[in-house]
Formats: structure tokens, C-alpha cells, sequence
């Protein structure tokens, strides 16, 4: 409980969202997001965090943040925990090539039927959202191509 105290008293969503613009004009991103989210998790971070991270990755759509990245790498230690609701809700308000990644990786572990083809729905209605660049509609449909 103190850990998680100390990293809300030290960094809280916005800072962490200073830090990652910080981050993006460092010469190294990738570097410089696992040492954040290094940080994250050894203070405890919480879902909040992983809300703070899916909305920066729809102001920046196009980023490259790795393959996966330690963004993906953290918000995905939340499995289980939030992390898959929150990026349904991300998906649903502005679909990334990122985010849509992420999702298709929560399909290709799922088995079970229903839950699959209620994953894979959310893949399609992420290709046909208003709200998604040119891009992440191409990477929807690749992800639909290689599941159908």
C-alpha cells in the first residue's frame, strides 16, 4: 500500500503523460518508456496508468512505440486486472494501429468461442470507426484477413 502511495504522490496521469511527451523528443523512446514504465511498476501502479497510457496513444496514432514496446509490455501486465476494458474503451473512442495490435494479440490467446467472436467484432467495429486513421482501418482488416 505505501508503494502505490508513493508513486501517486510522485507521478500521477498527467505527470506520467509529461514524462512520455518528454520521452517521444528524447533520442531513444524506447529506452526512455521502459525506464518509465520500470518505474511504474516498481511503485505500484495501478489501472489509472494504464487508462493515461491508451489515451497517449490515441493523441499519437502514428507513433512508433515499439513492437510491442514497454507501453504495450505494461499495460498488458494488467491482463486480467482492467487492462482489457480499458483498451475496449480506447479501441471504441479512437483506434490506433497500436491499440488495435494490442487487441488482436488478447485474440489470438482467447479460445473460447463466444469470447473470441466478441473480440473479433470489436477488430471489426474498430475498422469501420469515423475516428481511426487510414491506417489502423488497414490494420484491422489485415487482423480480420488472417483471423477469417
Amino acid at each position: 500500500m505505501l508503494e502505490t502511495m508513493d508513486i501517486k504522490q510522485k507521478m500521477n496521469p498527467i505527470e506520467l503523460n509529461n514524462e512520455l511527451h518528454r520521452a517521444m523528443n528524447s533520442s531513444d523512446f524506447i529506452d526512455e518508456a521502459r525506464s518509465i514504465t520500470e518505474t511504474l511498476k516498481s511503485k505500484g501502479a495501478d489501472i489509472e496508468f494504464v487508462r493515461a497510457i491508451l489515451k497517449f496513444m490515441e493523441k499519437y496514432p502514428t507513433y512508433d512505440f515499439g513492437t510491442p514496446g514497454p507501453l504495450a509490455h505494461f499495460v498488458e501486465t494488467f491482463y486480467g486486472h482492467g487492462y482489457e476494458a480499458e483498451l475496449f474503451d480506447s479501441i471504441s473512442r479512437r483506434p490506433t494501429c497500436h491499440t488495435i495490435w494490442l487487441l488482436n494479440r488478447i485474440i489470438n490467446g482467447t479460445k473460447e468461442p463466444a469470447e473470441r467472436t466478441r473480440l473479433i467484432n470489436i477488430l471489426r467495429e474498430a475498422e469501420n470507426n469515423p475516428a481511426a486513421d487510414l491506417q489502423a482501418k488497414r490494420s484491422a482488416a489485415h487482423f480480420l484477413e488472417r483471423i477469417s
